[in-house]
């Protein structure tokens, strides 16, 4: 039987989620523990590019990330309708909302040509920038907004350079609009029935915000009769980030019936199937069935979504909205620590003259758990009365004192019998003890500019070191940004390593905290971290940010427009790196 890991490369992969079915082919670590991005056969080490440019903040963007992950939802559709004799056609789409700067939709247009891959829009906005493609090429054109004459006269353009234009209606306005214009496909957009869970859960069911009801529809039909001749598309959007397969197959089922029922009475022209943007991306890759971890992969999604819809006669055209999966992990946002401070009150052993320990900590469980309840009574009975300097800080040293003696009372138990774990993980009280954070880490961003949907949603990120990852983790740490918000701080980190490991790696080397049990899903309450040398550059990277972040990006505290090191490859398969920065400096 071979020895358990100390601490390697590999126990690091599975801690800090580099072991991704979406990024790690071209995202993973060196020999030298360091974060690199593969292309090709070159690496480039991510610390390397922050220090050759001088950057404290940057966001990178890794261009090949959203062509690799277009290939993977093609190449899955194309071999699982082999294996269902599926003949119906395939049809991506890019929902612009998802990430609409100029950047990112020249890469789905550029990657996409190969794929046909189509837009979604929303906005007049959205199709003013699509615009400057209008005569590069055709594609697929699904519009799903509030419908106006200004809209219709866009959308015109793009019909008559010979885009596939749909436009989605969702009332009786947008079809008195679209009365207007013969010449445009029609898309009914109707409310599922059903609502799955999730963030995004509410705008689904009969009082969601998109789509007909189906009382509406039918009167609708009733009313304009030239809907059945020009309706070709149904849309049923279940929600975002749907991160339970029975809840996506429960969509599936509803768009399959409505589809059937409409061809019954007299749709025969609906030919393409919308099924909305539900596909959860992976924020974290264990497939737990959770907001940050859907419980299926694209094959599971896209093998489902055939499944559906083989028995629909004839095959409809199925389009694919995933756009988090699209471009989520193209784009990774890398900060340098700027200070480290405690996160409580700092430790100072009670000693008396001789330098022992005057309070010893009891060696059972039991009676660590009434220490615990005594420091919790203090804090109780002092609540809202006035402490002098003296008092106060006797209070702070005697609780932080217990705390830091509990933790290390429970790391040299759990060394001396390891099948206590079991017992310590299932009690809330301790095991709250040994994932609490020890230390506080600034680092130069605003999460509020940079990652606003880990303060707007509470969205998962996963958080890495850049360096260092072949070293066990020194401290637990909370990050805060630069802003003197109290919402800027992100503390929620996944641990799920299934390496089996030593009991000593279990621990920080520094606050002993745990860090990871070997086949354990925790959730800790820091991010596991190395303690920054004197003068040492240490950088945190927060990966999987392509999606959403950059249009919802606000100017909290006026820091925005951080530097960007794009990364794209040229004909020969080389990368081409190039620095833009939008007058974003140090705020240091």
């Amino acid at each position: 039987m071979s020895k358990p890991a100390e601490w390697s490369v590999e126990v690091s992969k599975q801690l800090y989620g580099l072991e991704h079915s979406n990024r790690g082919e071209y995202l993973t670590v060196d020999e030298t523990g360091s974060l690199v991005l593969k292309v090709g056969e070159e690496s480039i080490r991510i610390i390397d590019l922050m220090k050759k440019y001088g950057l404290e903040t940057a966001y990178i963007r890794f261009l090949p990330a959203i062509k690799s992950a277009m290939r993977r939802v093609f190449e899955t559709y194309k071999t699982l309708s082999q294996v269902h004799g599926y003949t119906g056609k395939f049809q991506p789409v890019f929902p612009m909302k998802v990430n609409p700067i100029p950047i990112v939709i020249d890469a789905i247009w550029k990657y996409g040509e190969e794929f046909n891959w189509g837009f979604n829009t929303g906005s007049i906005g959205e199709i003013k920038l699509l615009h400057k493609y209008l005569n590069k090429g055709s594609r697929l054109l699904i519009y799903d907004g509030v419908v106006s004459d200004n809209v219709l006269k866009l959308l015109m353009d793009f019909e008559k350079a010979g885009w596939n234009v749909i436009v989605d209606v969702e009332s009786e306005h947008d079809l008195q609009v679209l009365s207007k214009y013969a010449n445009i496909h029609v898309g009914l957009r109707v409310k599922p029935f059903y609502k799955p869970g999730g963030k995004w859960s509410h705008s689904a069911g009969l009082e969601g915000k998109f789509g007909l009801t189906i009382n509406t529809l039918l009167k609708l039909i009733k009313e304009y009769k030239w809907l059945n001749e020009r309706a070709i598309l149904i849309h049923v959007h279940g929600g975002s980030q749907i991160y339970e397969l029975k809840h996506i197959a429960a969509i599936f089922e509803e768009a399959k019936t409505l589809l059937n029922d409409l061809r019954n009475i007299g749709f025969e022209n609906i030919s393409i199937i919308d099924t909305g943007g539900g596909m959860a991306y992976p924020y974290h890759d264990s497939r737990k069935g959770t907001p940050e971890s859907p419980n299926y992969t694209i094959v599971d999604y896209i093998n489902l979504l055939i499944k559906k819809f083989k028995d629909a006669q004839p095959h409809p055209t199925l389009v694919f909205e995933g756009g988090r999966y699209i471009v989520a992990s193209h784009r990774i946002v890398v900060a340098k620590v700027v200070d480290v401070r405690p996160y409580s009150t700092e430790y100072k052993p009670f000693e008396n003259g001789n330098g022992a320990r005057m309070v010893g900590i009891p060696d059972s469980i039991e009676g660590i758990k009434k220490i615990l309840q005594y420091t919790r009574d203090i804090q109780s009975k002092i609540k809202g009365k006035t402490l002098t300097l003296t008092e106060r800080e006797r209070v702070e040293d005697i609780i932080t004192h217990f705390r830091e003696e509990i933790i290390v009372k429970l790391v040299e138990i759990i060394r001396s019998n390891p099948s206590s774990i079991e017992k310590i993980i299932d009690d809330p009280l301790i095991y709250k003890v040994l994932t609490s954070p020890s230390k506080r880490f600034i680092i130069s961003l605003s999460l509020f500019a940079d990652i606003p949907d880990a303060v707007l949603v509470n969205q998962y990120f996963q958080v890495t070191p850049i360096q260092k990852l072949d070293e066990r983790p020194d401290v637990l740490a909370v990050l805060g940004d630069l802003t003197c918000d109290s919402m800027g701080e992100l503390r929620e980190f996944i641990s799920d390593v299934e390496i089996e490991t030593s009991i000593n790696s279990w621990f920080n080397r520094m606050d002993f905290r745990i860090n990871h049990l070997p086949k354990k899903y925790l959730k800790l309450g820091g991010i596991p971290l190395h303690l920054p040398g004197k003068d040492e550059d240490y950088y945190i990277a927060f990966l999987d940010t392509g999606a959403y972040q950059d249009p919802l990006a606000m100017k909290h505290n006026l820091i925005y427009g951080a530097p960007e090191i794009v990364i794209d490859l040229d004909d020969s398969g080389k990368p081409v790196i190039k620095v833009v920065k939008h007058g974003r400096k140090s705020y240091l």
